[in-house]
């Protein structure tokens, strides 16, 4: 699941315009300025475009960092397997 990590941080790193290295687990809506409301509901559309997997409403809502996220994306892929 290393490699679903980094293809996460990559495409958050994509979408909020900073830098992959300055990412961490810990990084939430709070730490980075374009992750407002707005950029969630952009990130969860990338999510689902990327990965091929719907993140549903009540997950996407739950999500306060990057580590939450890949938990979610993990247990989906998983179901899916």
């Amino acid at each position: 699941m290393e490699n679903l990590k980094q293809q996460l941080l990559e495409l958050i790193a994509d979408l909020f315009k900073c830098d992959v290295a300055t990412l961490s687990d810990e990084t939430g809506p709070g730490d980075l300025p374009a992750w407002d409301s707005l950029g969630h509901v952009a990130l969860m559309a990338r999510v689902q475009e990327k990965f091929g997997r719907h993140v549903p409403v009540e997950d996407a809502i739950e999500v306060e960092s990057i580590a939450d996220l890949l938990e979610i994306l993990e247990r989906l892929v998983s179901e899916s397997s």
